[in-house]
């Protein structure tokens, strides 16, 4: 009974870190799609862009950082599937 828990958690995890994926995917076709290069106008945006940003890093995710997450997720999933089964069969009882 356990196992198909931690199966449970697993294929949650992916299909939230799937759908996440998935976004960051379909908004970048997006910005990719509405983009338009203007010669005149290209170093104006750039001028914003540095004088609004002032100070600040700008994080690369690193696998490990994201397999982390993957595996907090399903231990989430997994205990609050198995406190709730738990309470479920303690109520029918």
């Amino acid at each position: 009974m356990r196992v198909r828990y931690v199966i449970e958690a697993l294929l949650f995890s992916l299909v939230v870190i799937g759908g996440w994926v998935a976004w960051a995917v379909v908004s970048g076709m997006m910005l990719t799609r509405s983009y338009v290069p203007d010669i005149v106008e290209s170093y104006s945006s750039v001028e914003h862009l540095q004088s609004e940003v002032s100070f600040g890093v700008v994080y690369n995710v690193h696998w490990s950082i994201l397999a982390g997450g993957f595996i907090a997720l399903a231990a989430l999933y997994y205990f609050a599937r198995a406190w709730l089964s738990n309470r479920l069969s303690a109520r029918k009882s």
